[in-house]
């Protein structure tokens, strides 16, 4: 959820299992029947995965990794943007909200135990109550997950909770078997146990993690690849050599310069609508001057060419971000944005607290040379409204701890991403000012849109509810705690060869629906 090369959260909602007005995706169909066996190497580029126990992580390739060994009771669909069962066959909900009865199916884990309604309860409970847990917020409506009989879990909730079936999709709602971990302890997530589609075989720190194909997954007839290695490669020049010489089947995050030449090679097949839901911005901190003047906030934005920075820096491969949410559900496509406009933004300097010029520090990562290019890019085009930035490079832990612990810092470049399909998590991590998150650390803190955000959470109308979030976008846009930069396209590649490998909104991928053609 959270990543430092930009501070990367992940999040997305969906209530009553309907989307709301979810971007266009296209249609993931298969010409050819699937073949089974063969391996595929794919790259993890953002870093090494954190740990393997689920109520943990913030880092998206833990995520990613662990919703291929685990299990939830529910899953995203294949189209990105709906639910399915998972380990629970199906689920009913009482008529007042407040009652979710879940039918486990029939499963083993990969160590060949059951999977009993007393694993799910207590892997729920542990997720929304255990004080390690960094998912509470998720469940702060529950009030307990409890097994009723071998094959049923229900769960009991204060108060209504539209989101609370997406999130039970989470990576933090994964399934293991309890008397593993009274047993092993965090030993467990060592060589981690699940029900999932794959079965951890070895973990290589700082170099790959490999998974072997579950032959007795209960999703019948897959995974149809018999092996997963996610090699470990953040530097950008190794992996697309790797990719390029035949060692990657799957390479992510491919620099943006080198989409299109990709693109032409009849060898490769790039995915540019295949992409996390995501959103690049820089934060600024709205408690310290002179960031704390809206007016000067609103120039900013105008100030910033989000078009230029898109074609000198991403070639192309994003559009404008208009609101705080990326391109998903519950996103305001007539959201305006900030377009660019200089005579506007010299207008709001001079009406602001700063009229004869301002003055901070912009943080960026070391090693994110996007990152660097685009701050230097913001402090040229604000220099043309007396804006005096200084781009600070700092190492990604050390930008972190500013940012998130010490909170000391003006502005700080940053992305995240989504981890359910529903727009109630990004409220919260990004906008919502009176939690632990302090709407992303910018101390932006409006009591109006607080207020929204806890309402839509409970609001059952879906067209009532979507109102909601496009009133929060539209105040949260005005009051501009943000730069708001961009939404990028995807970067991933893959071999000719490679079938069905598609990227979600929630950034995760269903390998065990990928194969190869060449078997």
């Amino acid at each position: 959820m959270l990543k430092t090369a930009g501070l990367g959260a992940s999040a997305l909602a969906i209530g009553g299992g309907a989307a709301l007005n979810s971007p266009t995706r296209h249609a993931l169909a298969q010409d050819e029947e699937p073949k089974y066996g063969g391996a595929v190497a794919m790259s993890l580029a953002d870093d090494d995965v954190s740990t393997f126990d689920p109520i943990i992580p913030f880092d998206n390739m833990a995520i990613w990794t662990m919703l291929l060994i685990y299990d939830q009771v529910i899953r995203v669909g294949p189209d990105g943007l709906s639910l399915e069962p998972g380990l629970a066959e199906s689920w009913e909900v009482s008529d007042d909200g407040l009652t979710y009865t879940f039918n486990i199916r029939e499963a083993n884990f990969h160590d060949g135990t059951p999977v009993t309604a007393n694993d799910v309860a207590f892997c729920l409970n542990r997720t929304a109550f255990d004080e390690a847990s960094s998912m509470t917020f998720f469940f702060a409506a529950v009030e307990n997950f409890e097994a009723t009989d071998e094959r049923t879990v229900v769960a009991t909730l204060n108060d209504v909770w539209v989101p609370f079936e997406a999130d039970l999709a989470l990576f933090g709602a994964s399934i293991y078997p309890q008397a593993a971990f009274e047993a092993q302890g965090d030993a467990l997530w060592e060589a981690p146990i699940g029900s999932g589609a794959f079965m951890f075989e070895s973990w290589d720190r700082g170099s790959q993690i490999v998974l072997t194909k579950n032959p007795s997954y209960w999703d019948e007839g897959k995974p149809y690849l018999d092996q997963l290695t996610f090699k470990v490669l953040t530097d950008s020049n190794a992996r697309m050599l790797q990719f390029q010489g035949g060692e990657l089947d799957i390479v992510t995050d491919v620099p943006f310069n080198q989409i299109e030449p990709l693109s032409q090679n009849p060898d490769y097949v790039t995915l540019p609508d295949d992409a996390a839901a995501r959103i690049d911005i820089i934060a600024l901190n709205v408690t310290r001057a002179p960031l704390d003047d809206k007016a000067l906030r609103q120039a900013i934005n105008y100030a910033v060419d989000k078009d230029a920075i898109i074609q000198n820096v991403l070639f192309g491969a994003g559009v404008p971000a208009t609101s705080y949410l990326p391109l998903m559900a519950g996103h305001d496509p007539e959201s305006p944005g900030y377009p660019f406009d200089l005579e506007r933004a010299r207008q709001l300097v001079a009406e602001s607290n700063s009229p004869d010029g301002f003055a901070f520090e912009l943080l960026t990562s070391v090693g994110d040379s996007v990152g660097s290019q685009v701050c230097q890019l913001v402090a040229a085009q604000l220099a043309e409204i007396g804006g005096q930035v200084t781009v600070t490079q700092l190492e990604p832990a050390v930008q972190t701890e500013r940012v998130t612990v010490d909170v000391d810092y003006d502005a700080s470049k940053s992305y995240y991403t989504t981890d359910i399909i529903d727009p109630s998590q990004l409220s919260t991590f990004a906008v919502l000012g009176d939690d632990d998150f302090k709407a992303m650390w910018t101390n932006y803190d409006n009591e109006e849109v607080n207020q929204l955000i806890r309402d839509a959470q409970s609001e059952t109308d879906p067209d009532a509810r979507l109102e909601m979030y496009h009133q929060i976008q539209a105040l949260h846009l005005d009051d501009a705690p943000f730069i708001f930069l961009f939404y990028p396209t995807g970067r991933s590649a893959t071999q000719s060869y490679i079938q069905n490998f598609h990227i979600l909104p929630t950034g995760n991928y269903r390998l065990y629906e990928t194969w190869r053609d060449d078997v």
